[in-house]
């Protein structure tokens, strides 16, 4: 029995041996799955700027006996982003990258066309997970210039763009159009587990400091990039 996929026939590699055809299913799922944990892990990967913006911009009132306004009395927020125009520092961080997010999503879709999606889409999650780690470096190497934040941000949100367009064509390409509704109903629940797991792993360190919660989500998008790009590449049937 063969499938259809898209309207676009098999991938190469089922063309080329067709004893392959036994095991589509099996590399329908296992595509599922590596796209899953990509793009769960790019959106992990966002979650620390949000968590750490109380700590970025706490304004700590010097009479306060709470334990809470104290526990970062030694900190007073962290400069450019603590202080009268501290939320409108952070606001900019978000703004510059949301603004370079969608423009990249323009490119990044008709590059995905043109190059290989397995080097495009590990590329695409080891610039954000460096970036990320980058940004939380600011915090030990004790960096205060609001253009060092606003420069990670633009590029990370450059990278980032890179993710949605590589793994919408990779299951577009595997999947028919039977059970499209449930199966993308299902996968799609990435950008939420994804959200979950970057909040709980960001907050979890954050009392040691803002700069793990960077650098912990930031090396887990590196880890499945590797782990993306082992797997595609150790498949015979090349599934990406």
């Amino acid at each position: 029995m063969q499938s259809k996929i898209g309207g676009g026939g098999l991938p190469p590699a089922f063309s080329l041996f067709p004893s392959l055809n036994k095991t589509f299913t099996f590399h329908q799922i296992l595509v599922l799955i590596i796209t899953f944990l990509a793009y769960a892990s790019f959106h992990a990967s966002r979650k620390p700027p949000s968590i750490v913006k109380s700590v970025l911009g706490h304004s700590v009132n010097e009479q306060s006996n709470s334990p809470i306004d104290n526990r970062w009395a030694p900190f007073k927020g962290w400069a450019p982003f603590n202080g009268t125009e501290g939320t409108q520092r952070l606001g900019e961080l978000d703004l510059a990258f949301l603004s370079s997010y969608a423009l990249g999503m323009y490119f990044a879709g008709h590059l995905g066309d043109r190059i290989d999606l397995r080097l495009f889409l590990v590329f695409g999650m080891m610039g954000s997970g460096i970036l990320t780690v980058v940004f939380g470096l600011g915090y030990w190497m004790n960096v205060h210039l609001l253009g060092f934040y606003m420069t990670i941000q633009i590029v990370c949100g450059l990278f980032q763009s890179i993710g949605w367009p590589c793994v919408v064509s990779v299951v577009a390409n595997w999947c028919g159009k039977e059970k499209r509704g449930l199966i993308m109903g299902v996968w799609n629940s990435h950008t939420s587990v994804g959200n979950i797991v970057g909040s709980v792993v960001a907050s979890s360190v954050l009392d040691s400091g803002w700069g793990w919660s960077f650098a912990l989500p930031g090396g887990l998008v590196i880890v499945s990039g590797l782990v993306v790009r082992i797997i595609s590449d150790l498949n015979l049937a090349t599934i990406i």
